[in-house]
Formats: C-alpha cells, structure tokens, sequence
C-alpha cells in the first residue's frame, strides 16, 4: 500500500493541541500558585483523582459491563451516549466532591480551582498531549521516508495494515487535528467550573450546586457522544462550547450566592 504524505497543516495542528495539552495544565498551575495563592497539593489530588477515578475505577466497570450488555449497549448510540454520560458524571463528580470533602485543606476557591487545573490537567496531557505526540512522531517517520522503509521490511499483510491504520494521518483534513486542542480548552474550562460548583456545593452546605456539577458533566458528555455520530467535529466542539459556558455562568452565579 502506497504512504501517503502529512500535510504541513496537520502537523501544525498536532503540535498545537500538543502545545495546548501541556501548557494550558502547567499555565493554569502557576496562575492559581502566583496570583491566586492556591497550595500545590490540590493540583496533583485532582490529578490522583483522574487516575483513581477514571481510569481505574471508571474503566472497570466498563470492562464488566461491555461484556454483559455487549452489542445491545455499543450498538445503541443513543444507550451508548447516555451510558457513558452518566458513568463520566457518577465517577469523576463523585471523585471531585470526596477530594474536596476531605483531602483538600483548606477548602476555599483557589485550592478548588487548583484542583480543577489539576483534574482536567491531566486528562488533556494523557488524553490529547500523548496521542498528539505519538501522531506527530509518526507524521515525521512518514514524511522522512523512514515508515515506508519499515514497513518494507514486514510481511505484505502487516504491512498494508499499518499502512491502513497510518492513513489518517495523511487522508484527515488538516483542520481536524486543531480540534483536539479546542476540545481540551473546552474541556478544562468544564472542570474548573464544575469544580468551583463542587466547592460552593461544599460552602454552602448545597445539594443544588452538586446536583448542577452531575448534571453539566452528564449532559455535555451524552451530547458529545451523540452529536459526534451525527455531525462534525467542529459542531460538536460548539455545543460543548456552550454547554460549558452555562457551566461556567452557573459557577459565577454560586459564587455569588450567599
């Protein structure tokens, strides 16, 4: 099978999702330590709690559940979308509101946005920054020359493949690859503000707030999930955008509750 060349383009939108996944984390981290005050310790609790969480726990249950319900559950996209919103809801809220309950001291509004930083942090870096790096790492052996003379060393089926499995790096329009740093931009304002809901539900002694910071998580990650089938990926980053500017006004407004 014929290896296609990366576009310019593509590359640049690897290494600027790359770029977004790392420093947006590290970014955020020292704003909260400089200019809000915030302690360390929240940063790397809610990147504990993502490991823990997410993809311990949550990816557990998973396993157990794909191969009870199988095809009736993946075969659905509807079942699927809602599955997978209430599972991403029911762990990391429960993960954020345990941490903040008890592990982050104090609990005021820079150690829960530090915490926020911390939790969606870390999904960007493991989510986007190393698929980013292993695309890019790819795109520059294809580019080079180097992949077809591996690849010519393999036996023609494995070959044709990997060559498969590759083309999308060639064959995706390059504007697709600027998505997944959108996407965590989006993301890790949803985690800040979710965990500025947590907090203030905490504060304030409000089930209200906790409730909200289920329902912003269930809602924008059953519509991702849905709309992702249906449209593209721009439209599905611009409805998260807005879910999660709701999110982020619903956190303003808990703040200034009294």
């Amino acid at each position: 099978m014929t290896v296609g060349m990366v576009p310019g383009a593509s590359i640049a939108g690897m290494v600027f999702s790359l770029v977004v996944s790392f420093a947006l984390p590290i970014g955020l981290f020292v704003y909260a330590k400089k200019k809000l005050g915030a302690k360390t310790a929240p940063f790397f609790i809610g990147c504990g709690v993502f490991f823990v969480m997410v993809l311990m726990l949550e990816a557990a249950i998973h396993r157990i559940v794909f191969q009870l319900a199988g095809e009736a559950l993946t075969g659905s996209v509807i079942l699927y979308a809602v599955y997978g919103g209430l599972m991403a809801a029911l762990f990391e809220e429960t993960g954020r509101y345990i941490a903040m309950r008890f592990l982050v001291k104090p609990m005021d509004f820079p150690n829960a946005f530090m915490y926020g930083a911390g939790h969606g942090g870390v999904e960007a870096m493991l989510l986007c920054g190393v698929a980013s790096i292993s695309n890019i790492a790819s795109a520059v052996m294809i580019n080079s020359g180097t992949m077809s003379a591996q690849l010519a060393t393999l036996d023609a089926e494995k070959a044709a493949d990997t060559a498969a499995a590759l083309s999308a790096l060639w064959t995706t329009p390059s504007l697709t690859f600027f998505a997944g740093g959108v996407e965590r931009i989006i993301a890790v304002v949803l985690h800040l503000s979710l965990s500025i809901l947590v907090f203030q539900s905490i504060r304030k002694k409000s089930q209200k707030d906790l409730l909200n910071a289920y329902l912003f998580h269930f809602v924008i990650d059953s519509l991702s999930v849905l709309l992702s089938a249906v449209a593209s990926v721009w439209v599905v980053e611009l409805v998260t955008a807005l879910v999660t500017g709701g999110a982020v006004l619903m956190a303003r407004y808990a703040c200034m509750e009294e």
